[in-house]
């Protein structure tokens, strides 16, 4: 029951006038933020500091985010760490400034742009002083000076302009005829028809008030009594469109509505008069972006029927201001009744309308107050259907500007207001001249649509060429865009037919992450010469053992074990399984080294290669000039793999790749820091230690003394077939080799995301039957006889057979080849034990979780690495190709297998590794050498943590058999 008021007035109405008196005097957070951005009547003056700011925002940013290539580009001196913080406060002072300038000229606020034009003529003066005062550089100075002088002038003019003509009241925004200019192109052009709302029908049809109680609500609704004329209609033009794509894109119905105060039967179809309104409606959404989310992703969601009219509601997607400017709501249309079934198809939905019109359907004009999401649609007025008419879709032309006391605004409809009369101008108005232009073909249509010129754009003819040049830049600019998209989302790594090649030199696909750019590859020991084990030029990186094919240029060409991609237009380089795996075998000093892919890479330098790398950043030489300066004095050579950086790549070197290269290699050093890689030496790798830095253990402050040592040999990787199922590794901690592929996949930089899956498995394909080299020296066949009878009798029951599967079918319950020996009866170095922990197990269980569909290993692959173990000892392996992989033990702390078959005691405790000379009779490498042709090799002393030479013997080793026996042994060795 209502009560009311002293005054007569109802409560609830007293109520409602005072909410409406108080939205009026108060605006809303949303109507600030509105006129914010909508910046409603900004003179030019306003408009000028606005764009200055925006200047400002955007130098202050460039200056904030890239100091060094600013102190470049203004010749300033090499920038310090502290200068170039010193520059990012000025960066970040500028910014804040443009933004204050911004704030400012979006609210019109004149007093401000007053007093702009008095502070921004003093910054010369202050920057001059500044400069005498050596606070600020020069060329920082200087560009301060021009950049706030010419903003003062700029303003100035505008403010003369502004006394001159008085404020712009409706100045078109920039986006507005950008988009006016595209949709002219598309009607004009591209379609040479209408471009919005082509497949409509068109209906005449009546409005009444509903009589709301709220009077601004009631005056509004008596407003739009009268006549309309609908368009009901899809909205939205899809022929021509691929249909892979037109499938996709849902229909969104949308209702065009033209109220007037004429007799149904007179309405304007032709054109809009003076006391009509426009009002365009679409189903999909409350705002503009859900629809475009809406139609983008196939009308699932807001509730879009679109084959069905009447079950949608149908939103206007700008504000309308009512009742002379006091209120702004949002306005929706509704229908009114219900479609009998559930139209699946267009046809469907076409026959639904007609039936609905001709019974009269009603369609619910509804408000709601702009500012609060949480207020009701009010519904203040309904349309009737009355009649379909016939009209020319062409002619039919809705504009959506103020009229019947309803002022739509806001940005949507600055740009509608200059995009559908755009769109009218430039399309043929007639269906004959339609049919013309068509015949015409797409060059005349283009020529007829720069000489009529469009709204968007006024006749003349220098505007006509503007527009032209202006739609050519465009065009380059578009083309220039999709060629960069093409260019920075290329992926495609250097192929090879060959099995072998694809294993020297074939990508795992870790240059997607870890790829050094050719150019720099090639330019760094060149650059750097003073950190090479060498410290010679000109001999790329063969210093640290890398081996380049006899006639390469090692200044130029790759290495064996590197891989190339053209990853995001540039040609990077990386490590592949090769770099580890192969090695090279000479038959005396001098003579040319046969190069064997599988073996250890008992001549790399693995850790000195490292060192390298995470040494040369923190070099001042260590800059993108001196980088690029080196590659200009290498780019020309004929020996280069690929073609001289173009601006763009050398634009990309200087300003990001230099950098970026810089930061992954510090963090690397730093991570690996707790690693002492000098140990490590040619042919060797901490294997675990680096995955613990991977996956963030805390070693430098908590890990245990005994884990931070796991120096191992490279192994040889032939005949992988036969060893699925035997315990992998040196200390047996896996049994898949799949597993262990994908793992040892993560020292060439290639993690689940970037792993070349198919080149990976073509490696892993060629590994399970790839063979070592047979012995190229005479063998004793009748010593080697007799050797076949000792290694049945002290060697079988360990390493199995001679050849592949390397065990009997089925095992024999005696034969352990493939199986773990625990450390107390081997004996040998535990560090390496050690340092393999059951965390590490544990977390290395985590990896690949997630991507095992990706990979296309032998189904069912987990989840997740499964099979890691912590161990008690070391594994068992076959001696296929046993010759090749010296030294030996799994920390290679025996020369050869002579000193292998000696006691403990009589083993050599200090030799040197790194020689591909072999030595014959003894079955190893050249290791008493320390220096040949200027290449220092490596000195290996077995007392030191983690290269303990001991175990391994005794009687069941055969260390205690007659020395007859043992050259025997040796002898039947060479023939595995």
């Amino acid at each position: 029951m209502q009560t009311s008021k002293p005054n007569g007035i109802p409560s609830s109405v007293k109520d409602t006038q005072t909410r409406q008196a108080r939205s009026e005097m108060t605006p809303t957070l949303s109507e600030m933020l509105r006129r914010l951005f909508n910046a409603e009547e900004q003179t030019r003056a306003a408009r000028s500091v606005e764009l200055f700011g925006w200047l400002d925002m955007l130098l202050g940013s460039i200056i904030l985010i890239f100091p060094y290539w600013t102190a470049w580009l203004l010749q300033l001196p090499a920038l310090t760490v502290q200068g170039a913080n010193y520059l990012r406060l000025v960066g970040l002072l500028v910014g804040g400034l443009g933004m204050l300038y911004v704030v400012a000229g979006r609210l019109n606020a004149q007093g401000f742009v007053f007093a702009s034009l008095l502070d921004r003529p003093l910054v010369p003066a202050i920057m001059a002083a500044l400069w005498y005062m050596e606070i600020l550089p020069g060329p920082l100075a200087l560009a301060f000076s021009v950049s706030d002088f010419g903003g003062f002038l700029w303003t100035l003019s505008a403010w003369r302009e502004d006394a001159r003509l008085g404020p712009e009241a409706d100045h078109p925004r920039l986006i507005a005829r950008m988009a006016a200019a595209q949709f002219a192109f598309l009607s004009g052009v591209v379609r040479n028809a209408r471009t919005f709302h082509p497949d409509g029908r068109v209906f005449r049809g009546t409005v009444r008030s509903l009589q709301p109680t709220d009077t601004s609500f009631a005056r509004a609704a008596e407003e739009l009594t009268g006549a309309v004329l609908l368009r009901m209609g899809m909205g939205l033009m899809k022929k021509g469109t691929p249909l892979w794509l037109a499938d996709r894109i849902a229909d969104a119905p949308s209702i065009a509505v033209r109220f007037s105060s004429s007799l149904p039967g007179q309405i304007s179809v032709q054109g809009r008069t003076d006391d009509c309104l426009d009002v365009l409606s679409t189903a999909g959404g409350d705002r503009l972006w859900k629809l475009v989310l809406n139609v983008a992703t196939g009308g699932r969601m807001y509730g879009l029927h679109q084959f069905d009219y009447f079950k949608n509601v149908y939103h206007a997607d700008v504000p309308y201001r009512i009742d002379d400017g006091k209120r702004d709501v949002w306005i929706r249309l509704v229908p009114d009744m219900e479609t009998p079934g559930f139209p699946q198809d267009g046809p469907a939905r076409e026959d639904g309308l007609s039936r609905a019109v001709a019974r009269h359907a009603l369609v619910r004009i509804e408000v709601q107050q702009v500012g609060d999401d949480r207020e009701p649609f009010v519904p203040i007025a309904e349309i009737r259907f009355e009649e379909e008419i016939q009209v020319d879709q062409e002619a039919l032309h809705f504009d959506p500007i103020a009229g019947r006391g309803f002022e739509p605004h806001g940005i949507l409809t600055d740009v509608r207001k200059r995009v559908y009369p755009a769109s009218v101008r430039s399309r043929a108005a007639s269906a004959a001249e339609r049919s013309r232009r068509e015949q015409a073909g797409i060059g005349m249509r283009l020529a007829l649509y720069f000489d009529e010129g469009s709204p968007a754009t006024p006749t003349g003819s220098w505007r006509r060429w503007a527009k032209f040049t202006c739609w050519t830049g465009t065009a380059v600019l578009a083309l220039f865009a999709i060629y960069m998209a093409l260019r920075l989302t290329h992926d495609r790594p250097v192929e090879y037919a060959d099995d072998v090649l694809h294993f020297e030199y074939g990508s795992t696909g870790g240059e997607r992450m870890n790829g050094i750019p050719y150019w720099f590859w090639v330019a760094l020991p060149e650059l750097f010469p003073e950190y090479l084990p060498d410290k010679t030029p000109g001999r790329g990186y063969s210093s640290f053992g890398m081996i380049y094919e006899p006639g390469k240029d090692p200044r130029y060409d790759l290495p064996v074990g590197m891989s190339m991609r053209n990853f995001r237009g540039i040609d990077v380089v990386y490590l592949n399984c090769a770099s580890c795996h192969t090695g090279t075998v000479r038959d005396a000093h001098g003579t040319a080294p046969r190069i064997v892919p599988g073996m250890p890479a008992h001549t790399f330098d693995l850790g000195a290669w490292v060192k390298f790398l995470t040494s040369i950043p923190t070099d001042q030489k260590f800059t993108p000039q001196r980088l690029l300066d080196q590659i200009s004095k290498m780019q020309d050579d004929p020996h280069r793999r690929v073609g001289k950086p173009d601006l763009i790549n050398r634009l990309i070197f200087k300003y990001l790749a230099a950098y970026l290269m810089r930061d992954q290699l510090l963090i690397l050093g730093q991570r690996l820091n707790f690693i002492n890689k000098d140990t490590w030496g040619p042919g060797r790798v901490d294997t675990f230690n680096a995955p613990k830095a991977l996956l963030n253990f805390p070693m430098e402050k908590y890990a245990d003394p005994k884990e931070l040592i796991g120096n191992v040999d490279f192994p040889s990787i032939w005949y992988q077939g036969p060893r699925k199922g035997m315990q992998l590794h040196w200390d047996g901690n896996n049994t898949s080799v799949d597993e262990r592929n994908l793992s040892a996949a993560f020292g060439t930089g290639a993690y689940p995301p970037t792993l070349d899956v198919d080149r990976v498995l073509r490696t892993a394909k060629w590994l399970e039957t790839a063979k070592p080299l047979p012995y190229p020296y005479q063998i004793d066949g009748p010593l080697a006889a007799q050797g076949k009878q000792v290694y049945q009798e002290h060697c079988a029951r360990c390493h199995g057979t001679q050849d592949p599967p390397f065990r009997h079918e089925p095992p024999r319950p005696d034969e352990l080849v493939g199986t773990v020996v625990p450390i107390e009866k081997i004996g040998t170095d535990r560090w390496r034990l050690d340092s393999y922990t059951w965390v590490l197990a544990v977390n290395q269980s985590t990896l690949y979780a997630g991507y095992e569909k990706d990979w296309g290993f032998a189904p069912p692959y987990p989840q997740r690495f499964s099979h890691f173990r912590k161990q008690p000892g070391y594994a068992n392996s076959p001696l296929d190709g046993i010759w090749l992989r010296a030294p030996y033990l799994h920390n290679g702390s025996v020369p050869n297998l002579w000193e292998l078959l000696k006691p403990e005691k009589e083993r050599a405790m200090f030799f040197y590794r790194g020689n591909d000379v072999y030595d014959p009779k003894n079955v190893g490498f050249v290791s008493s050498i320390a220096e040949q042709d200027g290449h220092k090799f490596f000195p290996f002393n077995t007392r030191e943590p983690g290269n303990g030479n001991g175990g391994h013997t005794g009687a069941a080793y055969g260390t205690d058999l007659p020395d007859g026996e043992k050259w025997a042994l040796l002898e039947y060795l060479k023939t595995f």
